[in-house]
C-alpha cells in the first residue's frame, strides 16, 4: 500500500485537522446522522441490534486509527480469536493516489455493543459479527450515497487490539461494553453544490437505499404460492462485489432449495428439530426476554419483537395464552408434553409451501471475526436485493445455531463449506409489521 501523510510509528501521529475539515465537519455530521438511521435498519438476531458507531475526531483517537490502519507490522499480523487475519478490505483510489490517511480524511469506527449482544449459544457470537457487518456495510453505503466515499476499510482483530489497548484503556470516554470491530477513512474532494446533477443523483440513491432498507423486514408468515422468477434467483446468487470489499462475494456460495423433493425433506428437518428453539432453557430464556408484549414494553424498550410480528394479528385472549404458554417457568412442563415438538411441526407446515429455501455458506469451517463481518456486509446487500425484487426472508437460524443440527443439514443437502444463513424466501402474502427500533448508538471521540 502506497502511503502519504506521516508513517505510522509506536509514537501517536498528530494529524492536524486543515481548513477543508473545518469546513466539511457539520456537512458531514448531518451525512452520517442521515446514514446511521438507515443503518438503523439492519437485520439482527433477535433484533437486538449489537452495533454502534465512533467518529474519531480527536487528533490521539484519529493518530490510534490511523496507526491501526497503517500497521507497520502489517499484512497479516493481527490475530483474532478464531486464529484469523486483520484484513485491510478494501481501498478506494482517487486520481492514482493513495488516500487512505491524510488530513483531509474522516475515520470511523465500528464497535459491538457487548450489553445488547445474545450470548446464550456459542453461535450467537457469529450472529452478532455478521450483524454488526450488515450495519457497518449500510453505514458506509449511505454515506457514499452522500459523498463520502470509503477510501480504505479494516476489520481489527484482537492482536492488533491488544497492541493497541494500553492506549485505548486510556480513553475515558470509549464505553467499556463496547469492542471495536472496524475502522474505515472517508474521503470526499469537495462538498456538492445543491441542486446540481451530481447532487440529485446521491439523493435519488440515497432515497432508493432508505426506501429498501425501510421496506426490509423479517416476514414470518407463509408465502404466496409462487415460484420465485429464475433471474431473481440468478442474481441473489452472483451479487457483485462493493468496491471497499471485493472479497466477501467470492467467498460465499448460495445454493437456493426449490424442487419438492429438497423441501420435503427440508421441512422434515424442521419438523425434527425446530423444537429445541424452545426446549434448550438458556436459549429459550433468552429469547423470551426480547418479547415485548405490550405497547408500554415497546416503547420503553424498542428492540426484540412484538406478539404481533410473531404471531400476527391475534385476538387478546389467544395473545395472553400465548403469554402464559411461553414464559419460561411454565414452557419446560409443556415441552415434556410435548408442546415443543408441536411447535416443530407448525414451522414446518409453513416451510413446505414456501418456494424457495436459502443457503448461504463460507469455505472456511471457523471463520474468523473479519470474515463474518464482510458475510455480514453480503448479507445486508442480499436481503435488499431480494426486497427489491418484491422477495420476503425469514432466517431459520435453529439449523446453524447448534453445531450436530448444522452438519445435518449440510449433509444432507451437499452444501459445502460451513453454511451460517438459512431462510425461507418467497413472495409474502402479507406485509410484516415494521420492527421496533432504538436511536443508533453514535459517540464521538
Amino acid at each position: 500500500m502506497n502511503r502519504t501523510g506521516p508513517q505510522p510509528s509506536r509514537v501517536p501521529v498528530r494529524l492536524q485537522a486543515n481548513d477543508f475539515l473545518l469546513a466539511a465537519e457539520p456537512c458531514f455530521q448531518q451525512s452520517l446522522d442521515e446514514a446511521a438511521a438507515i443503518a438503523n435498519l439492519s437485520p439482527s438476531s433477535h433484533n437486538c441490534q449489537p452495533w454502534g458507531h465512533v467518529w474519531l475526531k480527536s487528533d490521539r483517537a484519529k493518530a490510534l486509527a490511523y496507526e491501526l490502519l497503517h500497521d507497520p507490522d502489517d499484512t497479516t499480523v493481527g490475530e483474532d480469536s478464531a486464529g484469523g487475519a486483520d484484513r485491510t478490505v478494501g481501498t478506494h483510489r482517487t486520481g492514482g493516489t493513495d488516500r487512505t490517511g491524510g488530513t483531509d480524511s474522516i475515520y470511523l469506527a465500528l464497535a459491538q455493543d457487548t450489553d445488547r449482544s445474545l450470548g446464550a449459544l456459542p453461535a450467537h457470537s457469529a450472529e452478532m459479527h455478521l450483524s454488526c457487518g450488515s450495519y457497518w456495510h449500510l453505514l458506509l453505503r449511505a454515506l457514499a450515497a452522500q459523498g463520502w466515499v470509503p477510501a480504505a476499510v479494516r476489520h481489527v482483530g484482537l492482536e492488533t487490539l491488544h497492541r493497541a489497548a494500553h492506549r485505548a484503556a486510556t480513553d475515558a470516554d470509549w464505553p467499556h461494553n463496547w469492542r471495536l470491530l472496524s475502522l474505515a477513512v472517508l474521503t470526499r474532494t469537495g462538498i456538492p453544490r445543491s441542486g446540481d446533477l451530481a447532487d440529485l443523483a446521491d439523493r435519488a440513491e440515497l432515497a432508493e437505499l432508505r426506501d429498501t432498507a425501510a421496506a426490509r423486514r423479517t416476514n414470518r408468515a407463509p408465502y404466496r404460492d409462487l415460484p420465485v422468477a429464475p433471474q431473481a434467483l440468478h442474481e441473489l446468487a452472483h451479487l457483485p462485489p462493493s468496491s471497499w470489499d471485493p472479497t466477501a462475494r467470492t467467498q460465499v456460495t448460495v445454493r437456493h432449495l426449490r424442487s419438492p423433493m429438497e423441501l420435503r425433506r427440508f421441512a422434515t428437518l424442521i419438523a425434527h428439530h425446530a423444537g429445541r428453539d424452545f426446549s434448550d432453557d438458556a436459549a429459550w430464556r433468552e429469547t423470551h426476554s426480547y418479547f415485548r408484549w405490550t405497547s408500554q414494553d415497546a416503547a420503553a424498550r424498542p428492540d426484540g419483537f412484538t406478539a404481533g410480528q410473531i404471531f400476527g394479528p391475534v385476538s387478546a385472549p389467544r395473545r395472553l395464552l400465548a403469554r402464559v404458554a411461553l414464559n419460561p417457568a411454565v414452557l419446560p412442563h409443556l415441552c415434556r408434553l410435548g408442546f415443543d415438538r408441536y411447535l416443530g411441526n407448525q414451522l414446518a407446515r409453513t416451510v413446505r409451501t414456501t418456494p424457495v429455501i436459502t443457503a448461504a455458506s463460507l469455505p472456511m469451517d471457523a471463520p474468523t471475526t473479519s470474515d463474518l463481518l464482510s458475510t455480514g456486509m453480503w448479507l445486508a446487500d442480499y436481503w435488499l436485493t431480494a426486497t427489491r425484487a418484491g422477495l420476503a426472508l425469514h432466517p431459520l437460524s435453529i439449523l446453524t445455531q447448534h453445531e450436530d443440527l448444522r452438519i445435518e443439514l449440510q449433509q444432507r443437502f451437499g452444501l459445502p463449506g460451513r453454511t451460517f444463513f438459512v431462510a425461507r424466501l418467497g413472495y409474502p402474502t402479507t406485509t410484516a409489521a415494521a420492527t421496533l427500533r432504538r436511536r443508533a448508538s453514535s459517540l464521538t471521540l
